[in-house]
């Protein structure tokens, strides 16, 4: 009877802790709106933590070097847009018409005040062929 008892403590025990690991897991898993969730119901999306995952808007980006400060707006359907205020140092690879997914929180006035922009890049890489070339040149002049 005793040994019972511990098996069944110890289960509790160890399911307890299952579940926990795994309400944990899902909790931080990290996802992004989109433009349009945002702008169904703004309100109850202000003042959370949050990203969202869009493009920059074609002719939107505007870049203070004094201030340290880009402002673009992103968007998903060229309809539905969000204005962007990131306070920091522009990444390299921003382009407009390119993805990014922003992380920040949305004010009161419906702008979206960035803390990381993060940007999408093409996943396919094709080396220059002018680039590889010049290596060829390069090795052959080593080589003899």
């Amino acid at each position: 009877m005793k040994r019972q008892v511990q098996l069944l403590i110890g289960g509790i025990i160890i399911a307890a802790i299952l579940i926990g690991v795994a309400y944990q897991s899902f909790e931080t898993t990290v996802f992004f709106h989109t433009p349009a969730e945002l702008l169904a119901d703004p309100g109850d999306f202000q003042g959370r933590t949050l990203r969202i995952g869009a493009l920059v808007e074609r002719g939107s980006t505007h870049w203070d070097a004094q201030r340290v400060e880009l402002r673009f707006r992103v968007t998903e359907d060229n309809s539905n847009f969000i204005p962007v205020v990131f306070a920091g140092v522009k990444p390299d690879m921003y382009r407009e018409g390119q993805g990014v997914v922003v992380e920040g929180r949305l004010d009161s006035e419906g702008v979206f005040r960035a803390n990381s922009v993060l940007v999408k890049h093409s996943e396919d890489y094709a080396v220059d062929p002018a680039h590889k070339v010049d290596k060829e040149a390069a090795l052959r002049t080593l080589v003899k």
